[in-house]
């Protein structure tokens, strides 16, 4: 059976879960303005919670972005800070491939693009489809994209994310369906941990050093 955490701050929502064996806990914080304060108290308050201490984890799982800068930074440094001590393997989740999957067990959706604004008249993109396991596989590498160049042939793809409300021009140069209320539609720890489950089950844990925000670019507009 699985113990585990797992951490995103790559929006303005700050989430946090445990796993101990199969039982699940969480801690979710909306409108998160500073992302730093007190995130190991939370971190060691979940694990009190669960009944885990850092030597009792298979793995730490932490979203990796793409997002904001300061957020990425703050989610890889402490899962960095954690798993070091007791060399505890890390589980790099994208973002983008965690809001995929919220998005796809809440509306029963098979195929999910998400966008989210990354400033700068730019868009994070990434595209996934439901795999035979229930979980989403991505289809489409998360990439950074200008909103004017913007252009995606797939079909019947479902549209998620703030950056669809925010460049309402994005549907008109494709034909994805975005779903009501995408926008608040945000990475979930929870949920990730199923995500992190088979990248740990696969042998795709890595290191503490080797969990490192994925910016896409080096300035990153927060």
């Amino acid at each position: 059976m699985t113990k585990c955490i797992a951490i995103d701050t790559s929006t303005d929502r700050f989430t946090l879960a445990a796993m101990n064996d199969g039982e699940l806990f969480e801690f979710n914080q909306e409108n998160c303005i500073d992302h730093a304060q007190d995130i190991y108290r939370n971190i060691n308050n979940i694990l009190t919670e669960s009944r885990l201490e850092l030597k009792d984890l298979d793995f730490i799982a932490y979203g990796s972005g793409p997002g904001r800068f300061t957020g990425l930074r703050i989610a890889a440094a402490a899962t960095q800070a954690i798993s070091y001590s007791q060399q505890t393997p890390v589980c790099s989740i994208s973002s983008l491939a965690t809001i995929a999957q919220v998005a796809s067990e809440t509306y029963s959706l098979d195929k999910i693009a998400v966008v989210m604004d990354a400033g700068r008249k730019q868009i994070y993109f990434g595209c996934y489809q439901k795999s035979e396991d229930g979980l989403v596989a991505s289809t489409i590498s998360d990439c950074l994209i200008d909103v004017d160049a913007f252009h995606f042939s797939g079909t019947n793809f479902f549209g998620v994310g703030k950056g669809w409300k925010e460049y309402t021009n994005l549907k008109k140069q494709c034909s994805v369906e975005v779903v009501e209320q995408a926008q608040e539609i945000l990475p979930d720890a929870k949920t990730m941990i199923k995500l992190a489950i088979r990248e740990f089950k696969s042998g795709k844990g890595v290191e503490s050093f080797e969990a490192l925000p994925n910016y896409l670019r080096d300035q990153v507009a927060d």
